[in-house]
């Protein structure tokens, strides 16, 4: 496919594609960032069995084209239908899925696989390729969970939903999530979700202490934005609930969801039932979880924040 030599400075975004409904939907959300952002799109159908879905147009056997290759030049041919100046490299891996998007997510800014499921409410299988690019891509990975035509038109600006908790993860959720916001047009709402420990879990002082620490994580948050993005809309608050219903609640109507996922050298794996991958799993929009970058690791010596001190409770990040 072709590619300009410019194109090699550029940012990449990447999509992973199998000729499904749902990776269907990723790719034209991936066309669409890849437009905003100016980027080189990187479409890579990667499978060691024979595809399942091919193109309505491919016939076995009627040519020299593999069925890998018909699933790429019919993703192709959708970006070039969609934002005829996007440009697009297309390509056929013959690996595992999974660990063809990861490898090649080093070298990407951006990594955008399909919801498995039939609804936002379905959940991704175990094991699933989407489940573990969130575990192991070297970049931010977006799980894209509807089609993108199919949201409704509305008046008010886009809207992105972040989740906080004060720690070096959410602070790099909140930077990708303003970034993404300038890109977008949109506003940015910061949600600090926070419970009282359990009973006898006192260890770490008495409970009016962790309100205090809410007040200081929301109004770091309002500072950051101030100063990364001023132009921003942006507001932050706390809320007292359980992590993962009340970020689902409030990307209700959002057009993304921004988690982070705090890194342990990229490969090792991530807790089943994380902050991260419950909302992958069930939001109501695309979902973005950002990544240490490679060779990059959160600090093992962060302090506690409030939400690893109150049982996890209040963490929104793997």
């Amino acid at each position: 496919m072709p590619q300009n030599d410019h194109q090699r400075d550029t940012q990449t975004v990447l999509v992973g594609v199998d000729g499904s409904e749902h990776s269907r939907q990723a790719l034209k959300w991936a066309a669409d960032e890849a437009k905003r952002r100016g980027a080189l799109l990187r479409i890579i159908y990667a499978e060691l069995k024979e595809p399942k879905n091919l193109p309505a147009w491919y016939e076995p056997g009627s040519s020299d084209l593999s069925p890998g290759q018909a699933i790429v030049d019919d993703a192709y041919g959708l970006v070039a239908t969609r934002h005829p100046s996007v440009v697009a490299r297309a390509e056929v891996a013959e690996s595992p899925a999974a660990l063809a998007l990861t490898a090649a997510s080093r070298s990407a800014e951006l990594l955008v696989v399909g919801a498995r499921g039939r609804g936002g409410f379905e959940e991704l299988l175990l094991g699933s390729v989407s489940d573990r690019c969130i575990q192991h891509a070297g970049c931010p990975v977006v799980v894209v969970h509807a089609d993108p035509d199919d949201r409704p038109l509305r008046a008010v600006p886009p809207r992105i939903v972040v989740g906080i908790d004060g720690s070096a993860g959410s602070t790099r959720a909140l930077r990708w999530a303003l970034d993404e916001a300038k890109l977008r047009s949109a506003s940015v709402e910061a949600a600090f979700v926070w419970q009282y420990p359990p009973t006898g879990a006192f260890a770490l002082g008495p409970a009016r202490g962790y309100e205090v620490v809410s007040r200081e994580i929301i109004d770091a948050a309002k500072e950051s934005a101030e100063t990364w993005a001023p132009e921003v809309p942006f507001t932050a608050e706390a809320r007292f609930d359980g992590t993962v219903p009340a970020l689902l609640d409030a990307s209700r109507e959002a057009d993304l969801l921004v988690v982070g996922s705090r890194g342990h050298a990229g490969f090792k794996h991530a807790l089943l039932g994380s902050v991260a991958h419950q909302c992958a799993r069930h939001a109501h929009c695309a979902v973005a979880i950002t990544r240490p970058g490679v060779g990059e690791e959160d600090s093992a010596t962060t302090p506690p924040v409030i939400g690893e001190a109150i049982d996890l409770h209040g963490a929104v990040h793997s």
